[in-house]
């Protein structure tokens, strides 16, 4: 249970911290995404990593919970230094990674 937990956690984190910068071109002001695009394209390559490991290998309360809680901290962190967001958010996702080759 406890692993389960703990990715449902490092599966949020991972998705919720790469979000906001991954939406960024997507949305008016877009010129921002593309003075720092390599944070943007590392931002797209994490946050869809992450999609993907949610929707294949999580049960569908655990995709609910780690969507929502990714919302929540998408819309709680702001972007002041983004390469230290996303530094952490591939921090999570690589976590999970070792998680789940040991689980």
């Amino acid at each position: 249970m406890l692993h389960l937990v703990l990715t449902c956690l490092l599966l949020s984190a991972a998705s919720g911290l790469s979000m906001r910068r991954f939406l960024l071109p997507y949305f008016q002001g877009g010129d921002l995404a593309e003075k720092s695009a390599p944070v943007t394209i590392v931002a797209s390559a994490v946050f869809l990593g992450t999609i993907a490991f949610t929707v294949s290998d999580q049960n569908l309360w655990a995709k609910s919970v780690i969507l929502m809680l990714g919302l929540f901290l998408a819309a709680t962190f702001d972007d002041a230094k983004p390469k230290l967001t996303i530094a952490l958010s591939a921090v999570s996702l690589a976590a999970y990674l070792g998680l789940r080759s040991i689980g």
